[in-house]
């Protein structure tokens, strides 16, 4: 009987002096695009038809080109849709259909080189093949008090992008004095531009 608490009360002791270790949970591995990809961005349009649109290029990460991959693998076509250059960095990929003809627009947003970081946006028709349509500039006063850092969004089929404007003399973004949204359409081969303050 002796022997079998000695037993324990060894096991006890030895237990005691032994920390236990608990390791922190480890974080998920991200996926890194293998060179000279940057970035990748999927826009499922349709039941099997996919594009995904993908910035690359070797070198400085400040510009890059653009790639836009269209699989519809319910006609088994499997086609590079469009390529173009980036002066700046893809921010966003956005799918409509403003104007409602059946055709998707893939709506690509890329941040520019310049002080402010301003947003440019590029949109891409299509129909058999795709067609670039050229992407209305801001108004003469709205760019005065520009600053970048615009929000994009969809709704109802529409873009939205939200511009906070600053004072002529604010050069530092130091406090918005308003905030403009505006909504782009799209009819027949160019957009319509609404303004709101």
């Amino acid at each position: 009987m002796i022997k079998y608490i000695t037993i324990a009360l060894a096991s006890f002791l030895f237990a005691c002096n032994n920390e236990v270790k608990i390791t922190a949970p480890q974080k998920a591995a991200t996926t890194k695009l293998p060179a000279p990809f940057k970035k990748h961005q999927k826009v499922e349009v349709g039941p099997g038809l996919i594009f995904d649109i993908y910035s690359w290029g070797r070198g400085a990460d400040s510009t890059s080109s653009l790639l836009i991959l269209k699989s519809d693998s319910l006609k088994n076509d499997f086609t590079v849709a469009e390529t173009d250059n980036l002066d700046g960095k893809l921010s966003e990929v956005f799918n409509t259909d403003m104007d409602i003809d059946g055709n998707p627009e893939v709506i690509v947003v890329y941040q520019k080189n310049d002080k402010y970081k301003s947003a440019e946006v590029m949109c891409y028709e299509f129909l058999k093949n795709a067609n670039k349509i050229r992407f209305p500039a801001l108004s003469y006063k709205t760019k005065k008090q520009y600053r970048g850092n615009d929000k994009f969004y969809v709704k109802e089929g529409k873009l939205f992008r939200e511009i906070n404007l600053f004072d002529e003399a604010d050069t530092i973004n130091k406090k918005p004095i308003a905030k403009k949204i505006v909504r782009y359409g799209l009819e027949g081969n160019g957009f319509t531009v609404n303004e709101e303050e």
